[in-house]
């Protein structure tokens, strides 16, 4: 915000008996001087820091044709409308031009109906906190999400003995995240270039607070789950080989846990320390192309004392991930990411490989209508605790449609199925629709 001073107005005093063109010359001279000194003034104050706030509301309404991923069972086939209502308030903070800090804060709560399920509702409380530094040559990014759910305190009821079922594919993590549960994630990114090379550090955190009450039910399938968390950190060495193109190695350490059970049943946990050592590569070999990401064994040595007797205490599993992004023209461009690294399981004493990819082709039609497609592929393999095998798969279009440069209207449809890889696992597979129409407001 800058604040300017502005000269008080020039005033001739009624009582001063002058010759008018005598006051008209001295008062223009004044305001002259006057403007002088202010443009100095202002010119020699550094520029003050600009905060902009931000605002906006998003209410969206879809029909979800198996609320509970299940296709037997007595969860099977629910089907609901769901209201979802989503203001989002932010600050921007951005210093001096000669200030190498910025900020942002954000505050996005969401709150979500099912019409037909009124336990599967919830509010979601969302805080985010972005920090950028760059003053070449070092460049830093800090970003902090702390995200309350505030859900039903009890897990799903997936089996009775008059209605036997099964848990769903890779557990059902969207049915969990309805829970009533806490998650932070905070990544840390440091870089100082010099010439041709690099140095680059790493932290990031990961924490699943699952808050759902443990029951044991005889004769029930109650989903319990189990707390988590992932901390790591490392850097790289890098060499910039030629412009947009850069190549590194670097070292991870990180550590995983996962909750006990209560005192009385058995004390496995998949806890474990890691060690990675990964390459890097990051090119760009035409202005439309940018190909990136890392690869590298992960060496896993879990507690002994946590394990099932018997069980191995280490684990080497092969960790990457990936992102590319291509133009294809001026209104059309494709985005792509995969992961694949190991984590303990929310959903019973187990870890599994976590395997995601994503493409999206995006594209603008007009300068006020904008489409996309995304396929989406999540693989939960159990290494270890559990004999299962899931993957979902996502198709969904969209489309957006800015009415007024304050108004957007947009429309989606998805469909999603799953399939149970592991033989003997039939009956977690399942399928759903999702069609829906929203509208965000910025003013």
């Amino acid at each position: 915000m800058n604040l300017e001073k502005v000269a008080p107005p020039f005033t001739v005093s009624e009582t001063a008996r002058r010759p008018l063109r005598s006051v008209r010359s001295r008062g223009s001279r004044t305001v002259w001087w006057g403007f002088l000194l202010l443009s100095v003034l202002h010119a020699a104050e550094p520029a003050a820091p600009a905060l902009r706030p931000r605002f906006s509301a998003a209410v969206s309404e879809r029909f979800d044709s198996n609320v509970m991923l299940q296709n037997n069972g007595p969860l099977s086939r629910i089907s609901s409308w769901v209201t979802s209502v989503q203001p989002t308030l932010g600050l921007d903070w951005r210093g001096p031009e000669t200030t190498p800090l910025r900020l942002a804060l954000e505050y996005a709560p969401e709150f979500t109906f099912f019409h037909a399920r009124d336990a599967e509702s919830y509010r979601r409380h969302v805080g985010l906190l972005k920090l950028g530094y760059q003053n070449a040559p070092f460049a830093a990014t800090a970003t902090v999400r702390a995200q309350f759910t505030d859900g039903s305190p009890e897990g799903p009821i997936w089996a009775t003995p008059e209605m036997p079922g099964s848990i769903p594919a890779l557990g059902g993590p969207e049915v969990r995240y309805r829970r009533r549960n806490f998650y932070w994630h905070s990544p840390l990114d440091a870089r100082y270039d010099l010439t041709p090379a690099y140095v680059r550090g790493v932290f990031e955190t990961r924490v699943w607070d699952i808050q759902t009450e443990f029951r044991q039910l005889p004769g029930f399938t109650y989903q319990n789950y189990r707390d988590r968390s992932d901390v790591y950190g490392g850097g790289d060495l890098g060499f910039k080989f030629a412009p947009g193109w850069e190549a590194a190695a670097g070292y991870r350490f990180g550590h995983q846990d996962q909750q006990q059970l209560p005192p009385g049943l058995p004390p496995y946990t998949y806890q474990n320390d890691y060690h990675r050592v990964v390459g890097v590569l990051n090119i760009s070999p035409a202005p439309w192309l940018k190909l990136g990401g890392e690869v590298g064994p992960s060496f896993h040595q879990f507690n002994p004392a946590r394990l099932p007797p018997g069980a191995d205490p280490t684990e080497t599993l092969l960790y990457f991930q990936a992102k590319a992004s291509v133009a294809l023209g001026k209104h059309t461009s494709v985005t792509a990411t995969a992961y694949q690294h190991l984590l303990p399981s929310t959903a019973g004493r187990a870890n599994f490989q976590n395997i995601r990819a994503t493409g999206t082709l995006a594209h603008r039609f007009t300068t006020k209508l904008r489409g996309s497609f995304r396929f989406d592929l999540q693989e939960y393999d159990f290494v270890r605790g559990l004999e299962l095998r899931d993957e979902v798969f996502t198709a969904e279009t969209r489309l957006e449609f800015e009415l007024r440069p304050q108004l957007t209207l947009a429309a989606w449809y998805a469909h999603e199925w799953a399939a149970a890889l592991k033989a003997g696992t039939g009956g977690r597979e399942y399928d759903r629709h999702l069609v829906g129409l929203g509208v965000t407001v910025k003013p």
